[in-house]
């Protein structure tokens, strides 16, 4: 789960319920909600679906109070197939208790389940809490969200950040655009089309050739907008994509690599580009913004777009 850049909690954290026997709540949970335990000790179990830093905290007790008859859980479904795959199990589980029933507004289609102590456990899918948090309803006309450029090797994935912050880009809502190929673009690629739920696509500029046919390697599978060119260069040149990487970013974030990431940092500071270089780069960009951390990478790149600001 993601923290602060401080490291310390910030606003809505959690929601505890009482329960008799902690592994079989558990299993309820993991079974009907794709949870699993970030924490435990003797009595109490802090379970996550670890889509945001939120948890439900199971407190074991002789009594146990439950949730409901209206007041309840809710989780959402990724899709129709899924919700209704996980319907069916409940019902020949004979926990499913009411629905499902099409909601009005952003509630979607919804039902509820009884956990084993009788605390209410709602199943949806189509819940639009994003958007209605975000200001109400769907909004009209062109959506326009930053583009956040990560730029890097094309041979080394450095998983232990790149995907990290995929993940960290997907949850702010924001736009990805890599060179769609190899090494840290299919990391952080697979970071962001692996987080649920989230606004933003990913965007992929190709290599290619003259007739515009992709170079091997290119796109990756997580690439969901594969944009073709006929340009085959890697570095500076007029026929490099480079270009087009940097003109389309509105902040780039640079990763570890090697000439060709080189250039997308010299070709951000040509074209005014709001850049931050990872730590790797700092004895070839000392001026430039450095990050060590995801945290610190959100950071610039928040502050570079201007909070509130993705959707004009």
């Amino acid at each position: 789960m993601s923290r602060s850049p401080t490291g310390v909690d910030h606003g809505l954290t959690h929601c505890a319920i009482e329960c008799r026997e902690l592994d079989r709540t558990i299993r309820f949970y993991a079974r009907f909600g794709g949870f699993e335990v970030v924490h435990r000790r003797p009595g109490i179990a802090w379970i996550s679906d670890r889509t945001r830093p939120f948890a439900v905290v199971l407190v074991e007790g002789d009594e146990v109070r439950p949730l409901g008859p209206f007041a309840h859980l809710g989780h959402a479904c990724r899709d129709h197939a899924d919700f209704e795959r996980l319907i069916e199990e409940a019902r020949a589980a004979g926990v499913l208790r009411e629905g499902p029933h099409v909601g009005d507004g952003p509630a979607g289609t919804w039902a509820f389940l009884d956990d084993p102590d009788g605390n209410t456990f709602e199943l949806s899918v189509g819940q639009a809490v994003e958007v209605a948090v975000a200001g109400g309803s769907p909004r009209k006309g062109p959506v326009r969200r930053p583009v956040v450029g990560v730029m890097g090797s094309g041979d080394d994935p450095h998983v232990e950040i790149a995907e990290p912050l995929g993940r960290a880009i997907a949850r702010s809502g924001w736009n990805l655009l890599t060179g769609g190929g190899g090494g840290v673009m299919t990391s952080v690629a697979r970071g962001f089309t692996g987080r649920h739920p989230r606004a933003g696509v990913h965007l992929g500029i190709l290599r290619g050739d003259a007739a515009g046919e992709p170079l091997p390697g290119y796109p990756n599978e997580f690439v969901e907008i594969p944009i073709a060119t006929h340009l085959p260069g890697g570095e500076l040149e007029s026929d490099s994509r480079n270009h087009l990487n940097i003109l389309t970013s509105t902040v780039v974030l640079a990763l570890p690599g090697r000439v060709g990431t080189r250039a997308e940092i010299e070709l951000s500071i040509r074209y005014g580009r709001p850049i931050a270089v990872h730590a790797f780069w700092h004895d070839a960009f000392p001026d430039l913004p450095r990050f060590d951390e995801v945290d610190a990478a959100i950071g610039f790149a928040d502050r570079a777009v201007g909070r509130g600001s993705d959707e004009d």
